[in-house]
């Protein structure tokens, strides 16, 4: 264990140091320092007293005061009392120290121990000098008096009872059988509950008994049970047997009589069923599932008692008492009179219908009374003429029969662009209506409805009184607002009618539309808006059963409807109470009870009041406030009063400027100054002293702009200790605080423009005296830096503006300045040089770009031909183009240029050839070569670094006429050996098993391309650098291709002009796929050359009818009874049949039925009654004949015929004679197929087989594969 804290030690000693702390010493640190050994105290306090590493000087004992003059008393012998010691305190006097059990400033008072109440459980306290002693109660015992007195140790209990100790006290819970509280347990009687039932005998014994049955009947522990005499189950029919006292009693079902129930009571004996009824007992089991009363029930002797009478037509009840009226079920329809008959009815009917139910309505439109086109609509012994819409020029159809020309309009007076209705008088006269647009009313609608407030008014009008009535006895005419307006203020009253107590108003909050009723109780809708568009919005409040917002106008131009939740059964309008109505605003003291508290600044038009219309010429003669008719309105914002420089607010009567920062004024023409720091690098700050308390929550918000990326911005400190830094970390702002819950946008602000950063602050307290490197100082431009409400600024601010005013500036410049950034010349090749704010842009000649001006434009003198398209490098060009070659090869030579390692080589082919070679080169012992081989890509390659060849292929073929990009990489560029991979166009097509090395071999080796190949090439690149397809100028950047020689390809990639001679039929459209081509058919053809014509009655569509092809389409013929595209929807069922003796055909579900004439009955003849389909066909009734369906397997009329047996027919030998000869033919062709396989291989030896070979590491010979010219075989 360490000696001391801080202790230092020797490994492998005892010896150790402990370095002790201010005001310590010694070997272990224990000693106290006196400080006071040096007599440190001079002059009037020369009284040293020693402290903890410090010390305290006094006055001399017997003074005191700040100077020491004050006389001090000494101690005494009197002083402290009740034999306390006294000692002098420097500078203060004597102190007490008193003895146990006593306080105060001399000792003299005695400590009251009992104060604390140590005594317990009731017990008195007595009082001693530094002591107190405890008067227990009895049971109590102990100094404290806690312990409880056990009353039990003298077990007092008898006859083995527990006794439980209380307080002075104990009780006995005797043993089980026994009772008593004391001494004594005295032997319970078990008897005296009289436990013994049915007179049975009891006998007590110890905490139990026993009882004697004998000679009562009963048995059991309580002789409880009775001796059963029904157990021989002697009632009859499922009576119910009841016991008694050795005897029994049988209860019957109804309908069984006798003692044992066993005699079943003829209810049909005195014939209860009337007018000819068929009486049958419910007690006769045959019955049951013979009578329908009874086919779902099951026999039960609970309800075999009664009878059921079985009444002939025409009778019904249960005793076929009732005569049945027809007539009850209202058979006949519109509106005919029923007449009751015997078992039958008939129906009168009235005007216009007809039928055995009056059910068919006379058709009135078959005469044809409507005329120019007009369509008859039926009614009820009546006919109604729609007439047509008119034709252009042509005036409409009126009249009964639409049969007069309405010319009511031609002249017409309806004003201010109404529209008019022309139409005839019931005398017959031409007239019209107009139909007026919003804002007019009357009869031409020439009257204006519009009137306006430009200040806050009202208009007050006193309503006339209607009778008293609830909410839902009000109808139509009840209490109803509705207006249109138009305003852009987002808070105002619209209208308030009623009392301060009882009243409806309607108001506009925050832009949105309120609605309030107050009666007895407070409804409440809002439709959320905005309205306060400057449109015109139609608005109406009404009673329903809930609260109605009604709202039209834009965003809602098919109307919205907002309600309240819940029923107003509780409402009670009383409309006495709604007489007062002020529209447009209202007095002050009933726009206290509104949200908004303002008068209305707008437009209004159409108000309606109760579903009456009030004028503006009627409202001017009312009290009024700033009514004004009309609706004038200036577009405020419409010039941009706030000069661009913020958000203009259409007031209505005037535009408001909501300024963006850091501009201000109505009109955002003035701007708060902005200062730069770090100007030309300097080291620059300001320093404000916050006067004022901005709590623990607060914000801080400035403009800022910069280029420098990192920068201390803003410090807050108290006491010195900086608690808040805001600074620049990697252009974005930071805040360091470690007790803050801060927020901010990592948003990139140093980009050189104004930025707007606001930084939220919570709960923010000083952190200690900690700075670290904020990235140094700020290098930029500060405006408008705002401490919530007020500014920090080093210049003179309007005097609306609260200000913190800087203590102390150094190195700021006023305004926001630039470097000069220029100065240093920094843009290269003649480029000249702009100030662009901290930063400088060069403009740069035409032949060069880049930020320096440093990246040279060799493509702007066009060193490529027309046609092909030049590419900038960083040290040159490139001329890229794609071109057709036709078995003409180029030859290129990199004459040592390419800087990197060739570990990637990447083309762009379109082909239809098989075979050929796309790249080609051969070192002395490097060897490489990329080329087609049964449409798919073959690669050879040998590096020189092993004595292995790499040889594989692609598994997806390549010539299909379609443009692929192939790339060939190392999988490992960074090794010096590597597997290879192969792609096309992104997906991996094939690799090598083995490794290779680089092909750098091609930096100074000749390379062929395109040889014995037919197809197009675009980009070509060996080791990322451009193979010209084309000859062009030498370029001048260092690594590059020279072309050596071969025969120019044709630029562009255009095969043959194969659709030229349309070779595709019937509109078939050709498409050029590269030397190959495509038909996309018109409708109703396919085949490869649109020839054929597609039959669509293949699919059999026609449900039920017959199929007819046309051309592109189908036509269904449908059997009778059935329509649709396809027939498959079913119509009338009575179309298809017909009832005779004037018989009414009536559809039903899936059938029809005939509803005959008095005298007639019967139904139309079932051609399927005598089951004419065979072999479980279904037959399907048709007017005169039927059909039959047959099930599979069946065909024919009657389906009588078997296709199984037909099939059965066929001669054997039919089948075995045609078997034998194809079973011949497939031998000749085995035997033929082998041989020429045997032959194949013998030839094929020695040729390319990369599973094989490439794992044997064997040589490959190309020419017998790509046919390589002899002087390039490999041997």
């Amino acid at each position: 264990m360490a000696p001391c804290t801080n202790c230092t030690s020797k490994p492998g000693t005892d010896e150790f140091t402990c370095h002790c702390p201010s005001g310590f010493t010694g070997l272990n640190c224990t000693q106290d320092v006196d400080e006071c050994q040096s007599n440190p105290c001079n002059g009037t306090k020369s009284l040293c007293v020693n402290r903890i590493n410090r010390y305290s000087c006094h006055c001399p004992i017997g003074s005191g005061g700040d100077n020491c003059q004050d006389n001090v008393t000494t101690c005494s012998e009197d002083t402290c009392q009740n034999g306390g010691t006294c000692m002098d305190i420097p500078d203060t006097g004597p102190q007490c120290q008193c003895a146990a059990g006593y306080q105060g400033p001399n000792c003299e008072e005695n400590i009251d121990e009992c104060e604390s109440e140590p005594c317990q459980n009731g017990a008195i306290c007595k009082d001693g000098v530094n002591a107190y002693q405890c008067f227990c109660v009895p049971g109590f015992q102990g100094s404290h008096c806690d312990l409880d007195i056990n009353e039990c140790a003298s077990r007092p209990c008898q006859n083995n009872g527990t006794c439980v100790d209380e307080v002075d006290h104990y009780r006995c819970d005797c043993a089980p059988g026994f009772k008593g509280e004391t001494v004594e347990c005295v032997n319970i009687d078990e008897c005296a509950s009289a436990p013994c039932l049915n007179e049975g005998r009891c006998i007590d014994r110890v905490n139990s008994y026993d009882c004697d049955c004998e000679g009562t009947g009963f048995v059991g522990d309580h002789c409880e049970e009775d001796i059963p005499e029904c157990a021989s189950d002697p009632c009859k029919h499922g009576a119910t047997c009841l016991e008694g006292i050795n005897q029994y009693k049988c209860l019957c079902w109804p309908g069984y009589e006798g003692d044992n129930c066993e005699v079943d009571v003829d209810e049909c004996e005195r014939l209860p069923c009337e007018n000819g009824g068929k009486c049958f007992e419910r007690s006769d089991v045959l019955n049951y599932g013979t009578l329908h009363e009874l086919n779902t029930a099951n026999f039960t002797y609970e309800g075999a008692a009664g009878f059921i009478c079985h009444c002939l037509p025409g009778f019904t009840g249960d005793n076929c008492s009732v005569n049945v009226d027809e007539c009850e079920v209202a058979p006949c329809q519109h509106g005919g009179s029923c007449q009751d008959l015997i078992n039958s009815y008939q129906c009168v009917c009235p005007s216009g219908f007809t039928g055995v139910h009056c059910e068919v309505d006379i058709n009135e439109c078959d005469s044809h009374p409507c005329q120019n086109g007009a369509s008859c609509e039926d009614a009820a012994n009546a006919y109604r003429c729609h007439c047509p819409p008119p034709e252009p020029d042509q005036e409409p159809w009126g009249g009964r029969d639409c049969d007069v020309r309405l010319v009511g309009c031609q002249q017409h007076q309806c004003q201010h662009e109404a529209g008019c209705v022309p139409m005839l008088t019931d005398d017959g006269e031409q007239s019209y209506a107009c139909l007026c647009p919003p804002g007019w009313s009357g009869e031409r609608c020439n009257t204006s409805t519009t009137f306006s407030f430009n200040s806050e008014g009202y208009i007050h009008m006193q309503l006339p009184v209607s009778k008293n009535r609830t909410r839902r006895e009000a109808d139509d005419h009840g209490l109803h607002m509705q207006l249109r307006f138009k305003s852009t203020l987002p808070d105002m009253v619209l209208y308030y009618r009623g009392t301060v107590e009882q009243f409806v108003s309607l108001e506009l909050v925050s832009g949105s539309l309120q609605a309030w009723v107050k009666a007895g109780k407070v409804l409440h809708v809002v439709y959320p808006g905005p309205v306060n568009d400057g449109e015109w919005h139609q608005v109406s409040v009404t009673m329903d059963e809930r609260l109605v917002l009604s709202i039209k106008g834009p965003g809602c131009e098919e109307g919205c409807r907002v309600k309240n939740e819940g029923h107003n059964h509780l409402i009670f309008l009383q409309p006495s109470s709604f007489q007062q109505l002020y529209v447009g605003g209202a007095p002050q003291e009933y726009l206290a009870h509104t949200t908004s508290g303002r008068g209305f600044v707008g437009c209004m038009e159409d108000l309606y009041v109760d579903h009456k219309l009030l004028l503006p010429q009627d409202l001017i003669r009312e009290e009024n406030h700033g009514l004004e008719l009309g609706c004038t309105k200036t577009d405020w914002c419409q010039e941009d009063p706030c000069l661009q420089r913020g958000q203009c607010v259409d007031m209505w009567v005037r535009a408001s400027c909501q300024c963006q920062r850091p501009f201000y004024g109505e009109s955002c023409e003035r701007e708060y100054p902005s200062w730069t720091f770090g100007h030309e690098n300097t080291s620059s700050y300001s320093a404000y002293n916050i006067l004022e308390s901005h709590g623990n929550n607060f914000s801080i918000s400035f403009l800022m702009r910069s280029l420098k990326h990192n920068g201390l911005l803003l410090q807050l400190s108290r006491d010195g200790d900086p608690y808040l830094t805001i600074y620049l970390k990697e252009g974005t702002v930071a805040i360091y605080s470690p007790h803050t819950t801060l927020l901010s946008e990592a948003t990139f602000v140093t980009d050189g423009n104004n930025n707007l950063v606001t930084v939220k602050v919570h709960n923010a307290l000083p952190v200690g005296n900690s700075m670290n490197a904020w990235g140094g100082n700020f290098k930029g431009c500060l405006q408008d830096v705002r401490l919530d409400h007020k500014h920090l600024t080093m210049e003179d601010y309007p005097e609306t503006v609260e200000v913190y005013q800087a203590s102390t500036e150094e190195n700021v410049l006023p305004g926001c300045h630039s470097d000069d950034t220029c100065k240093d010349e920094p843009c290269f090749n003649g480029g000249q040089c702009q100030v662009t704010w901290n930063d400088f842009k060069c403009d740069c000649s035409i032949n060069y770009s880049g930020r320096l001006c440093e990246t040279r434009l060799w493509c702007v003198d066009n060193p490529c031909f027309d046609g092909v398209r030049c590419v900038d490098l960083q040290d040159g060009y490139e001329c890229l183009t794609e071109a057709i070659f036709q078995d003409n090869s180029l030859q290129y030579f990199a004459n040592s240029s390419l800087l990197s390692p060739v570990t990637r080589i990447t083309m762009d082919i379109r082909t239809r050839d098989e075979n050929g070679i796309l790249l080609r080169a051969a070192g002395r012992a490097e060897v490489f070569c990329l080329g087609l081989l049964n449409s798919s890509l073959l690669v050879k390659l040998d590096s020189g670094v092993s004595s292995e060849l790499l040889a594989f292929t692609s598994d997806r073929t390549v010539a299909d006429g379609v443009w692929h990009h192939v790339q060939l990489t190392m999988v490992d560029p960074a090794q010096s050996v590597s597997r290879w991979r192969l792609t096309v166009d992104g997906q991996r097509v094939g690799g090598s098993f083995g490794v290779g090395g680089n092909l750098n071999f091609l930096n100074d080796t000749k390379i062929w391309l395109a040889e014995k190949y037919t197809g197009c090439l675009g980009e070509v690149r060996v080791g990322g650098v451009y193979l010209p397809l084309i000859r062009v100028p030498e370029a001048p950047q260092v690594s590059w291709f020279s072309r050596l020689g071969g025969h120019e390809p044709i630029i562009g990639c255009q095969g043959a002009p194969i659709c030229d001679s349309q070779p595709c039929l019937n509109q078939g459209e050709c498409l050029d796929q590269f030397y190959e081509f495509n038909c996309s058919c018109s409708s109703g053809w396919e085949g490869e050359l649109c020839e054929t014509e597609i039959n669509e009655c293949s699919s059999g569509p026609c449900v039920y009818g017959t199929c007819k092809d046309l051309l592109a389409d189908y036509q269904c013929d449908c059997e009778p009874g059935y329509t649709g595209k396809d027939c498959q929807e079913e119509l009338d069922n009575c179309l298809e049949f017909s009832c005779v003796n004037g018989g009414s055909c009536v559809e039903m579900v899936g059938t029809h039925t005939c509803l005959c004439p008095p005298g007639y009955v019967g139904k139309q003849i079932d051609e399927c009654e005598s089951s004419p389909c065979l072999n479980g066909a279904t037959c399907l009734d048709r007017l005169n004949h039927f059909l039959c369906v047959c099930v599979p397997g069946f065909s024919g009329a009657l389906c009588e015929s078997n296709v199984k047996e037909h099939k059965e027919r066929v001669p054997w030998l039919a089948v075995t004679i045609p078997l034998t000869t194809l079973c011949v033919l497939l031998a000749i062709l085995v035997v033929f197929f082998l041989i020429m396989t045997a032959r194949k291989k013998r030839q094929s030896e020695g040729t390319y087989s990369p599973s094989s070979q490439e794992v044997a590491g064997a040589r490959l010979e190309m020419g017998s594969v790509l046919k390589v010219p002899p002087e390039e075989r490999l041997i």
